[in-house]
């Protein structure tokens, strides 16, 4: 997941995975994890990962910090997990920002759509 996440950022340049995509990339290489389980992985990474919010999508995204983003220490974080305040909410606790991306995005999972289609809107 992390190199997948470096290649995309970095190399091509975009701002991130969704949860559903980075549960498929984790499934598919035997490393299956909840979405609880990927979000403590990213927090205890040695580098700072946001999640914010994909216009484009209209999805959150989790990606690595962006030279265009505010600064870092600007996000709220768990961890090396931050996260855009001003889009999702100031959440008190760890647990709280996992449920509320699981409230968004575990059904989803559950019915095996792990990828948004930029063109028609539907995850597929």
């Amino acid at each position: 997941m992390i190199e997948e996440i470096d290649i995309h950022c970095i190399e091509n340049d975009r701002y991130g995975f969704t949860l559903p995509y980075l549960y498929e990339i984790e499934k598919d290489s035997g490393r299956e994890k909840s979405i609880k389980e990927i979000l403590e992985f990213l927090s205890e990474e040695n580098k700072e990962y946001i999640i914010s919010f994909c216009a484009d999508l209209d999805e959150y995204v989790i990606g690595l910090h962006k030279k265009e983003y505010s600064p870092i220490h600007m996000y709220k974080n768990f961890g090396n997990l931050y996260y855009d305040q001003d889009v999702i909410g100031e959440k008190e606790s760890f647990l709280e920002l996992v449920n509320f991306m699981s409230e968004n995005y575990q059904s989803l999972i559950d019915n095996k759509t792990y990828s948004k289609n930029m063109d028609t809107n539907e995850w597929e």
